[in-house]
C-alpha cells in the first residue's frame, strides 16, 4: 500500500523551490514529534523513601541540631512517652549525669517538646560525641540521642550572611543560564546563535553586610583596662571561653592593659544555676543588672563559683573583664545545680527571710565575720537575713549545739525549734543540749542582721560526760548542814555526861567560853574521822571558838591535856 509523503501538495512544491524552507519544516516536525513522545525523568526535590518506618512503642527523642558547641540551643522532641509523665533532659558520660538541663511533661499523645542551651563547661566541650539523655522522673523510661562537639570555630553572623549571599548569587546565575538551552521556534535559524540571556548576569557582587549581626555574645573590647571611651572592637563571640596566654584577642586590642565586656539575654527554666568563672586578672558578673560577683582586681588564675536562683523566663547576663599584664584568661560557664556538698545558704535582702533569695551559695561551714560589710555585692550591709540547710548523720548521744551571733538567730532540728534567740543584740554565744538517736537529721539555721557589726557562727560537739561534777558541790552543802547533828552523838559517847551535856547548851552563851573546848574534846576518840568531816562545820556553826581548834593541825596535841583533867 502506498503512503503519502508528509511533504505532499503545496508543501512538496515549496520544498522543491526553497530547500531552506524544507529544512525548517523538518526541524519543526521533529520538535513536534519529540513533544508528543513521553519521556521519563524523576521529579526533582521529591525524595524517594528508601527506609520503611517501623512504628515503635518505645520512648524516643530527636534533637536539633545534632552538633555544635557551647551556648547552642538544642531543641528536643520526643514521642511514645507515658501520658502526663515528667521527662527530664540531661547529658551523660562515663562520670555520670549533668544537672537537669530541661524538662517537659508528655501530652495525651505521648509527645514532649523542650530545649536547652548546651552547657559552657569543659567537661561537655571536649571534642567527640556526647549523649543527651531523656528519662522519666520515676526512672522507668529513658531514651538517648547523640550530640557531636568539635573545635570551637566562631561562626559570626557576617560569615553566614556572606555565605548565603554567595549561594544566592550562584543560584541566580544558574537560573539565568537556563534560558539559553531552550530553543524558541523561529523561522530564522540565527535565533540559536544569539546569546542574549548572557547580558543579564551583570549582577553586582553581594555587598559585605556592614551592620554587625550578633547571634551569641556581644563582645566589646577596649585598649585600656577601665573600659573607658568607645570600644575599638565589637564582634560576635560564640562563647566566653578564652585562654589568650601572652597573646591578644585581636591585633587591634593589644597584648596587655585591655578590657572586655560580654552581654547576652537568655531564656532559663526556673531553678538554681551555678555560674563559674576562671579568670586572670579581674572580672565582674551582673545578672539582670544586679552585681553578683565583684573581683575587679589583679591576680593570677583562679576560679570562682556562685549559685543564683532564676525564675522561668529571660535573664540578661553581663560579664566584665580586664587584663593587666602577663597571662590573659577568661572562661565563663554555668550549669543547673541540684545538689550541695555543704550548707545550702540562702541570703535575703530583708531581715525577715521573705521572698526569693537574692543569692544561694554552697558553703562548707557557717562561720562568718562580715564586720560592717555585706555577705555579697548584691546584698545590703544591714537589714539582711540568711538561712542555711543541711542533712547530717548523727550517732546516738547527747550533743551540744552552739550559736555565736550578732544580731539574732535560731536553730531548727527536724523542723523542731531547739534554740531561739531571735532578737537584736551584741555578740553573744548560746548553746543547748539535745539527746539524739542514731540517724540522719535535717538542720536549719536562720540569722538576721539589723545594723552595725554582723557575725554568725554555728557548730556542735558531743556534750561532755563530766558535767555531773558541779552537782556534787551542791550536794556537799546539805551534807555540811547535817554534820552538826553528829556533834550530839560524840557528846553522848563520853561517860562524863554532866560536863558534855550542858556544854552544847551553854556554848552559845559568852560566859562559858572555856567550856566549849572540853565539850569537843571527845573528838580525839575519833581523831581520824571527825577532823576531816568537821572542816566544813566551822562555816556552819555560829561559834567563834570552835574554828581555831579545827583549822589548827596541832590542836590534837592540845586537846588531850584538858580531857585528862576532866576525866580525873
Amino acid at each position: 500500500m502506498k503512503t503519502d509523503n508528509p511533504l505532499s501538495g503545496t508543501a512538496r512544491g515549496l520544498a522543491a523551490r526553497y530547500p531552506i524552507v524544507s529544512f525548517s519544516l523538518l526541524a519543526l516536525l521533529a520538535l513536534a514529534l519529540s513533544a508528543c513522545t513521553p519521556t521519563y525523568s524523576p521529579q526533582v526535590g521529591v525524595p524517594t523513601r528508601a527506609v520503611v518506618e517501623v512504628e515503635s512503642s518505645e520512648p524516643a527523642i530527636t534533637i536539633s541540631p545534632t552538633s555544635g558547641s557551647a551556648g547552642v540551643y538544642v531543641q528536643v522532641t520526643g514521642e511514645n512517652w507515658p501520658v502526663s509523665s515528667l521527662v527530664l533532659i540531661t547529658l551523660r558520660d562515663d562520670r555520670g549525669r549533668s544537672g537537669i538541663l530541661a524538662a517537659s511533661t508528655a501530652d495525651t499523645a505521648g509527645t514532649i517538646s523542650t530545649g536547652f542551651l548546651y552547657p559552657i563547661s569543659p567537661r561537655w566541650l571536649a571534642a567527640g560525641t556526647h549523649t543527651v539523655l531523656a528519662y522519666t522522673s520515676d526512672g522507668q523510661n529513658e531514651a538517648t540521642a547523640l550530640f557531636q562537639t568539635g573545635e570551637a570555630d566562631e561562626v559570626t553572623g557576617t560569615a553566614t550572611a556572606a555565605s548565603s549571599a554567595q549561594q544566592a548569587t550562584t543560584a541566580q546565575e544558574a537560573v539565568t543560564a537556563t534560558p539559553s538551552s531552550t530553543v524558541t521556534p523561529s523561522v530564522t535559524p540565527t535565533v540559536t546563535s544569539t546569546p542574549t540571556p548572557s547580558a543579564t548576569p551583570t549582577i553586582t557582587p553581594a555587598p559585605t553586610p556592614t551592620p554587625l549581626i550578633i547571634t551569641d555574645w556581644r563582645g566589646d573590647y577596649w585598649t585600656n583596662p577601665t573600659q573607658s571611651g568607645p570600644p575599638v572592637l565589637t564582634r560576635n563571640d560564640l562563647v566566653i571561653f578564652f585562654n589568650w596566654g601572652n597573646g591578644t584577642p585581636d591585633t587591634s586590642v593589644g597584648v596587655d592593659h585591655f578590657s572586655a565586656r560580654w552581654h547576652r539575654t537568655l531564656n532559663f527554666d526556673a531553678g538554681i544555676y551555678r555560674f563559674n568563672i576562671e579568670v586572670d586578672d579581674g572580672f565582674r558578673l551582673y545578672i539582670d543588672n544586679i552585681l553578683i560577683l565583684d573581683e575587679w582586681e589583679e591576680g593570677p588564675a583562679r576560679t570562682y563559683t556562685v549559685d543564683v536562683p532564676l525564675s522561668t523566663g529571660q535573664h540578661s547576663i553581663q560579664v566584665d573583664y580586664f587584663e593587666r599584664t602577663g597571662v590573659a584568661l577568661m572562661r565563663f560557664w554555668w550549669e543547673r545545680n541540684e545538689s550541695f556538698s555543704g550548707w545550702k545558704g540562702e541570703y535575703f535582702g530583708n531581715r525577715d527571710l521573705q521572698g526569693n533569695p537574692a543569692l544561694v551559695r554552697d558553703e562548707p561551714e557557717i562561720a562568718f565575720d562580715w564586720g560592717e560589710g555585706r555577705p555579697a555585692p548584691n546584698l545590703p550591709a544591714d537589714h539582711f537575713s540568711a538561712r542555711w540547710q543541711r542533712r547530717v548523720s548523727f550517732d546516738a548521744g547527747t550533743y551540744r549545739f552552739y550559736v555565736r551571733m550578732d544580731d539574732g538567730a535560731r536553730v531548727l532540728l527536724d523542723n523542731q525549734l531547739i534554740l531561739n534567740d531571735w532578737e537584736d543584740g551584741g555578740e553573744r554565744t548560746v548553746s543547748v543540749d539535745v539527746t539524739l538517736p542514731a540517724g540522719e537529721r535535717a538542720i536549719q539555721v536562720e540569722y538576721y542582721e539589723t545594723g552595725g557589726i554582723a557575725r554568725m557562727a554555728f557548730w556542735w560537739e558531743i556534750a561532755p560526760t563530766a558535767t555531773p561534777t558541779p552537782t556534787p558541790t551542791v550536794e556537799l552543802e546539805p551534807t555540811a548542814t547535817e554534820t552538826p547533828t553528829p556533834e550530839s552523838a560524840p557528846v553522848e559517847t563520853p561517860t562524863p555526861t554532866e560536863t558534855a551535856v550542858p556544854a552544847p547548851t551553854e556554848t552559845p552563851t559568852p560566859t562559858e567560853t572555856a567550856e566549849p573546848v572540853p565539850t569537843e574534846t571527845p573528838t580525839p576518840t575519833e581523831t581520824a574521822v571527825p577532823v576531816p568531816t568537821e572542816t566544813p562545820t566551822p562555816t556552819e556553826t555560829p561559834d567563834s571558838d570552835t574554828p581555831p581548834p579545827v583549822v589548827d593541825p596541832g590542836d590534837a596535841t592540845v586537846t588531850p591535856t584538858p580531857t585528862k583533867d576532866t576525866q580525873n
